[in-house]
């Protein structure tokens, strides 16, 4: 793994099952390994948070959006997958799309109305 570091933040990837979570406050990003290297960061997201049940859209403040989405996890074990990412920080998980978390509920925020309408597909 090329994992970026500079002297204000460091990038330490966990593994949440075949997925690795490198997400930094100090850049407010993330980035997403397989044991093959660099991964797509939709199918990572949707790798660790694809059974999260849709609440629906929220009006924002604070967030990169106007308009954010709130995912809860189906059990307690699946709410562990939210410990890889730092809690209350909004991070840039992929082009135009942001994330974050309390702890509880997952947060994404997109800026593209295509991605908005595949996040909110079967809901």
């Amino acid at each position: 793994m090329d994992l970026r570091q500079s002297e204000t933040c460091e990038h330490k990837p966990i593994w949440v099952g075949r997925i690795a979570v490198s997400a930094c406050v100090d850049c407010k990003t993330v980035e997403w390994f397989s044991s093959d290297g660099p991964a797509d960061p939709a199918e990572a997201i949707a790798a660790l948070f694809g059974s999260y049940d849709l609440m629906g859209p929220l009006d924002a403040l604070g967030a990169p959006t106007s308009r954010v989405l709130a995912y809860a996890p189906p059990s307690s074990r699946k709410r562990k997958n939210l410990e890889a990412l730092p809690r209350r920080v909004w991070l840039q998980a992929g082009p135009r799309l942001w994330m974050s978390h309390d702890g509880v509920v997952l947060l994404l925020a997109t800026t593209q109305p295509m991605l908005f309408e595949n996040l909110t597909r079967g809901a």
